[in-house]
């Protein structure tokens, strides 16, 4: 699976518009909403913020990671939220989040966020794309640079 297989313009939204936890992940699942991934958001909304008052979502290195099985989709999808000046997630490292990933993935497949998220922090472990994704000011210029890393990492695993 590539990150771009999952990430693409239409599943990015710039910039969030929330300042806070609960706001973010309202406004990634009404973007889902929007795209008709999902009818409703309240189940969903209140699983996630259940989750996040037991252990926050942020991993670090400005990144949090939002995840949560659905019914109504039948394949993984991936919301990803960029907030240019962060939000306080309080994050164990102390930076604030510019990046916010919301997964949802099918009951009958649990486990499929943890390849989609391991990719997406090798990409942002990568000082220049991480920078490239901050300076990106739309949906494709970010859909670009997500492309650019996908190429790059598959190139690079065909080489060795």
């Amino acid at each position: 699976m590539k990150i771009s297989d999952k990430i693409n313009s239409n599943t990015i939204v710039l910039p969030l518009k929330s300042d806070c936890t609960h706001d973010v992940l309202q406004e990634l699942l009404d973007h889902c909403i929007k795209l008709d991934y999902l009818t409703s958001s309240v189940k969903l909304i209140s699983s996630l913020d259940e989750k996040e008052k037991i252990i926050s979502s942020a991993s670090g290195r400005g990144v949090a990671y939002h995840y949560n099985t659905s019914i109504e989709v039948d394949d993984v999808i991936a919301i990803l939220g960029i907030a240019p000046s962060g939000i306080d997630y309080e994050a164990p490292d102390g930076m604030l989040c510019n990046f916010i990933l919301l997964i949802l993935e099918p009951s009958s497949k649990p486990d499929q966020h943890r390849q989609l998220i391991n990719y997406f922090q090798d990409m942002i472990g990568d000082m220049n794309f991480k920078e490239q994704l901050l300076d990106a000011k739309t949906n494709y210029e970010v859909e670009d640079v997500i492309k650019n890393w996908d190429n790059q990492l598959f190139m690079d695993n065909e080489l060795e």
